[in-house]
């Protein structure tokens, strides 16, 4: 085993040791900044948003480009065969809860810069699980200037400069309460009104199925939680569906809603906005992207339908890309992991990146 691959490892088993999951995201308590502050080769600048929600960052000489990695996880959930808070090496693979997504690339750029890196710019944020990101948020109100920046998450070690857009929802709906044997509960009733409005969304998610950008096709569209009503015998008085939307990188979120007739007072509804964020690239001009990945000179990826912060850094005007070891296939699943090789692989990019 090489000496990088070794100290990554040695890396690795710290921050998974570290309970960074997300919810219920108790950063603070779980070991992950002390570790940091304990290492002599770095001076983290560690920024309290509140809520669990902590940006650190390592900086050193005049970097050109900003690396950033999310170090919270989700939870572990059921299913692991092995403790999923201690490192396992098994078939040339590294399993452990984030070892894919995507403390396997904090723990390469660590080693690169204990390692005797001269310039390098890395964030490391701890809430990107939520669905809010207020790290990033917050840190691109301090006006950084890069040339780039590169988000890391599992891609398999090659670029993507191209993925969908995301929006989360609340539609609720309300009816006139009464007893079930009036006739009246087939327009009173607020879920037959949102059973309606869901068919009608289904069929305009539908009517995109042959639209496309690159290799994405269609509006990803999904129903995801649905709350309501009291009993078989009530008429239901209110009723709320929880929805959420993949758009097309270039598609209008605004002419979206519109067809999907989010304010609709025909079904008596009210719709509320959860986490609204652009496609990448957010301008919608996949060639800036593509040129920064060749200038990088690394391999570029099919476009993907995960989201990801990258476009956020990318709708404040930054060339942003996402690069990372590990298979999205294998994120937020029991036994994650990541193969010993893309690591070795990911050492080797990440230093021709910052250097």
């Amino acid at each position: 085993m090489s000496s990088g691959l070794e100290l990554t490892l040695k890396h690795l088993k710290a921050l998974i040791a570290c309970d960074t999951s997300n919810p219920p995201r108790e950063i603070e308590q779980s070991g992950l900044i002390q570790y940091l502050n304990s290492l002599d080769f770095i001076d983290p600048k560690v920024t309290d948003l509140g809520g669990g929600s902590f940006n650190i960052l390592l900086t050193k000489g005049s970097p050109n480009y900003l690396i950033n990695v999310h170090l919270d996880t989700v939870p572990a959930g059921e299913g692991w065969v092995s403790d999923p808070f201690n490192l396992v090496i098994k078939d040339e693979r590294a399993i452990g809860l984030g070892a894919c997504d995507i403390k396997g690339a904090a723990a390469c750029l660590l080693t690169l810069v204990e390692q005797g890196l001269k310039d390098y710019a890395i964030l490391f944020s701890t809430d990107e699980e939520a669905g809010q990101s207020t790290c990033i948020k917050e840190y691109l109100k301090t006006k950084p200037t890069f040339k780039g920046v590169i988000v890391a998450e599992p891609t398999q070690n090659m670029v993507v400069t191209c993925h969908r857009g995301i929006l989360t929802a609340t539609q609720e709906f309300f009816g006139q309460a009464g007893h079930s044997s009036e006739q009246r509960a087939l327009t009173d009733n607020a879920i037959h009104k949102l059973t309606r409005w869901s068919d009608a969304a289904l069929k305009v998610a539908e009517s995109y199925n042959q639209t496309s950008f690159k290799d994405l096709t269609g509006v990803a569209f999904n129903l995801g939680l649905i709350e309501g009503g009291i009993k078989p015998n009530i008429i239901a008085d209110y009723a709320q569906i929880k929805f959420g939307m993949r758009p097309l990188p270039g598609q209008s979120f605004d002419t979206l809603l519109n067809e999907f007739h989010v304010e609709s007072i025909e079904h008596h509804s009210k719709f509320t906005p959860g986490f609204v964020a652009p496609a990448l690239p957010a301008s919608g001009n996949i060639a800036d992207s593509e040129s920064f990945a060749d200038e990088l000179g690394l391999d570029l990826s099919p476009p993907v339908n995960f989201w990801t912060e990258a476009s956020l850094f990318s709708e404040a005007g930054f060339r942003s890309i996402v690069y990372g070891p590990g298979n999205i296939a294998d994120a937020h699943q029991p036994n994650e992991s990541v193969s010993l090789d893309e690591l070795i692989q990911a050492l080797a990019d990440f230093k021709k990146i910052v250097q």
